[in-house]
């Protein structure tokens, strides 16, 4: 597990092998929120959490996160999660080296897969 960390932003990435070829997963956090990205390999698009319980996916509503280059990306509040739940997906997944099935995952390349099944 790598952890970059300034003030309450993290950036925490798992990959199941060192040349960076398998999957991984990264989450992005900002104090007690943030959200997940698993990809399946390098060139993914990948797959992103997205928050059930969220009522409205259209509002405009955003969360910044700080990420280690420096950049300061916005991502919608639908995507967002309980910083205990990323975590706990984190730990899962470097434990198991597969995603979480209690996180909503979104296909971010639109192939059909899904894993939420």
């Amino acid at each position: 597990m790598e952890i970059w960390e300034n003030g309450p932003y993290k950036e925490i990435w798992i990959d199941t092998d060192e040349d960076g070829d398998g999957p991984s997963m990264m989450g992005l956090i900002h104090g007690d929120f943030g959200w997940l990205m698993y990809l399946r390999g390098q060139c993914d698009a990948g797959f992103s959490s997205r928050n059930p319980d969220y009522p409205d996916t259209d509002d405009g509503e955003m969360m910044d996160f700080l990420l280690s280059n420096g950049q300061l990306d916005y991502y919608p509040m639908s995507f967002i999660l309980p910083v205990q739940q990323v975590m706990e997906a984190l730990e899962y997944f470097e434990k198991s080296k597969k995603p979480p099935k209690f996180i909503t995952w979104h296909n971010d390349s639109n192939d059909g897969v899904s894993l939420n099944d």
